[in-house]
């Protein structure tokens, strides 16, 4: 009867919005309310979850019949998409606004609220009532509304986001919305928990936060690659307010799974596990809340948006709650006599205690960045790099505009890394001697004594970073005041992943059918430590050189032995889909070729593209220096329909980014054969594949750990 009518919901629902959308938001409220009535009927709780999910999965159903159909009179679809696109990308656009996120969120939160509450039977359901708090939000935002009149007679579409034209669209995003709403389904059990009303975890709690962290891993690898390909990052990382916010939900995440194995009431530390998970809900919302609100400078920006109160408000609800239940769970609890804990499970909390910490210390920083903004606070000098040499050659005009665009809070990474570096220190020491452990405890003492003190060594003495940083790369001098700690937790890391290794090769040989029961583990540890490595040396390492070239066509030394060329250069100005209006946006093609000290020569394009007129696509040498170089600048130069996109060559050692910018593309739409130089910067990042590898195995693992039933998760 239920899956009777979760189908009977979802194809009304799709065919009310397809046929007619100005009603489309009526099935969004009926869902909002269902799921609000479903929070407090624990008899019928089930039954009406499915109802609210199979309405919300309809009207998404519709609203993306509404973008690949270019029904352009509904102002979502006007302002997100353009005829031009392909269908994918069309597709993409359903998680490309808020409006579009906002359901999508909703239908994932009241599916996943189901399996929760077939094993729990709380008097109110949290996770009902997000389901129910987001699908109201997607009925107030009105994605299926009209579009003005007026509008329609300035252009027939706004178009696709520049930055979003890239097949990462369809991966990133949907793997972290997915990855949200299994984190916001944690917040049920975890208040049961804290409660003392949950003497079992629920087994689909344990699924949900598994499948989350592998997802949200997996969607943070993607957005590394978005990013590394884009002018508006231009790097991996760099302590964004929506990646901070996101690496704290991911340390807590780590901190909740770790304290899983032999949970229960009663135990040593047995509220951190639930609190973790709780803390990870909330702060999935606050990311959300982030990536709207406009306070703090950041390069995820749902422009416009007003819904960032809602997601604070939860967030707020989501820890009040908590810190309630976790003061009424403090009384004796009768039944649940304490558990002595084994050295193993001591590993265990260790690392859960590590990972909480980290993930703190994100929140922390993200905290102290809103309150400075908030209060006005002048950010110091040295947190604002290249706005010397920018405000030397700004125009007088402009130079308020940047000015304030630089005096806007963000987070500070540099602090952060410095006190991240810590706990990941303390994690790989940890988890080292927890796997040797399992191989031999004569091997784990001393293993830990050996790899703790040659941290210690390094970490006074100096490794081989310290010894032999050539400081060639942007981050140079900020770079060099934590290479001790970089050694020690690269050191610590290694200890890690060979512990891991050690433990996993000795399972499989004892007990053959085991291996593939520790594989994803093995997988997940080795992964996470590669990447690791690969972050850390590919972030502080990387070099740079600038060129400014007259005649394409010559070859230029380049650092590092690499050589380049600017082989050719296309450009056209036709209707995309993008930014850019009905003419379409100046589109700029250069052909490149790389001579590599190993790979011999490398070939492919660079690509610019500006919806303006082609003389405001310059500024001089310095300027595009300077918004290659720095991600803030780019940030400030960003405009609606602009791209640069770089040419990049991977290798095994390094990868390498070719930038050409804007100069050489704007000469030639102006149709002069020499109206500047063009500006070229080569970089480099050694050991990026370590990088890339390891994000791919820790999803692996994780995935492959998630899906799997749980009789064959144990390890």
């Amino acid at each position: 009867m239920g899956d009777r009518l979760h189908w009977a919901a979802s194809a009304a629902a799709a065919a009310l919005c397809a046929l007619l959308p100005a009603v489309g938001g009526a099935p969004i409220a009926l869902a909002g309310l269902i799921a609000g009535w479903a929070a407090v009927s624990a008899e019928r709780r089930v039954p009406l979850l499915r109802i609210a999910a199979g309405l919300l999965w309809g009207a998404a159903a519709g609203l993306a019949f509404a973008l690949l159909a270019d029904r352009f009179e509904l102002r979502y679809v006007w302002l997100y998409s353009g005829a031009a696109l392909p269908a994918h990308l069309k597709l993409a656009n359903l998680w490309g606004g808020d409006e579009g996120t906002t359901l999508l969120l909703a239908a994932l939160c009241a599916t996943f609220s189901v399996p929760v509450a077939r094993e729990l039977s709380a008097r109110i359901d949290a996770g009902a009532l997000i389901a129910a708090c987001y699908a109201l939000a997607a009925a107030w935002l009105a994605p299926f509304a009209a579009t003005p009149a007026e509008w329609l007679a300035q252009a027939p579409s706004q178009g696709m986001n520049a930055h979003l034209m890239k097949v990462w669209m369809l991966l990133h995003a949907p793997a972290v919305l997915a990855a949200y709403a299994w984190t916001l389904s944690l917040a049920a059990p975890a208040l049961a928990a804290l409660g003392g009303g949950a003497p079992r975890w629920p087994a689909s709690a344990t699924a949900h936060a598994r499948r989350a962290w592998a997802l949200l891993t997996a969607g943070i690898g993607f957005g590394m690659v978005w990013a590394f390909e884009d002018a508006m990052y231009g790097q991996v990382w760099h302590w964004d307010p929506v990646q901070t916010a996101v690496l704290a939900v991911w340390c807590l995440l780590g901190a909740h799974l770790h304290g899983i194995p032999g949970w229960g009431i009663g135990r040593g530390m047995w509220r951190w596990m639930p609190a973790a998970a709780l803390l990870a809900a909330a702060l999935t919302a606050v990311a959300m809340g982030v990536t709207r609100n406009e306070l703090l400078a950041s390069s995820h920006r749902y422009v416009g948006a007003s819904s960032w109160a809602v997601h604070f408000a939860l967030a707020g609800l989501l820890a009040a709650a908590g810190v309630g239940l976790w003061a009424r769970g403090r009384r004796p609890l009768a039944g649940y006599p304490p558990v002595p804990s084994q050295p193993a499970a001591w590993g265990l909390r260790a690392t859960q205690v590590a990972f909480a910490l980290a993930g703190l210390a994100a929140a922390g920083h993200l905290a102290w960045a809103f309150a400075a903004g908030m209060q006005g606070a002048a950010r110091p000098d040295e947190l604002k790099p290249f706005l010397a040499t920018l405000a030397a050659w700004a125009q007088g005009s402009e130079l308020p505009a940047l000015r304030a665009a630089f005096d806007r809070w963000d987070v500070d990474g540099y602090a952060l890394a410095r006190a991240l570096l810590v706990p990941l220190t303390a994690v790989g020491l940890v988890g080292g001697w927890f796997f040797a452990r399992r191989v031999s405890r004569r091997i784990g003492r001393v293993s830990l004594a050996f790899a703790a003190s040659s941290c210690l060594a390094v970490f006074l003495e100096g490794g081989p970073l310290a010894r032999h940083y050539s400081g060639a790369g942007v981050l140079s001098q900020q770079v060099v005041a934590v290479l001790p700690h970089i050694d020690a937790s690269l050191l610590t890391g290694a200890y890690l992943a060979l512990g891991c290794t050690a433990w996993a090769a000795t399972a499989a040989w004892r007990t053959p059918r085991a291996a593939r029961r520790v594989l994803p583990l093995w997988l997940v540890h080795l992964g996470a430590m590669l990447a690791l490595w690969g972050a850390l040396l590919s972030t502080g390492l990387n070099a740079y050189s600038q060129h400014l070239i007259e005649h394409a066509g010559d070859w230029q030394r380049a650092h590092r032995g690499y050589a380049f060329r600017i082989a050719s250069l296309q450009v056209d100005r036709a209707p995309d889909g993008g930014r850019g209006g009905s003419e379409g946006s100046f589109r700029a093609l250069a052909q490149v070729e790389i001579e590599t000290p190993s790979q011999g020569v490398v070939r492919g394009q660079t690509l610019y593209r500006d919806a303006r007129a082609p003389v405001a696509g310059g500024g001089g040498p310095v300027r595009q220096l300077c918004e290659v170089l720095d991600y803030r600048f780019a940030r400030y130069a960003d405009r609606p329909g602009y791209l640069l996109h770089p040419f990049v060559a991977h290798g095994w050692l390094r990868d390498v980014q070719l930038w050409v910018s804007t100069s050489a593309a704007v000469a030639a739409l102006e149709g002069g054969a020499a109206a500047g130089p063009a500006v070229v910067v080569l970089r480099s990042f050694p050991f990026a594949s370590l990088l890339w590898a390891g994000l791919v195995l820790t999803t692996a693992g994780a995935l492959s750990f998630a899906l799997r039933p749980a009789a064959a998760r144990r390890a």
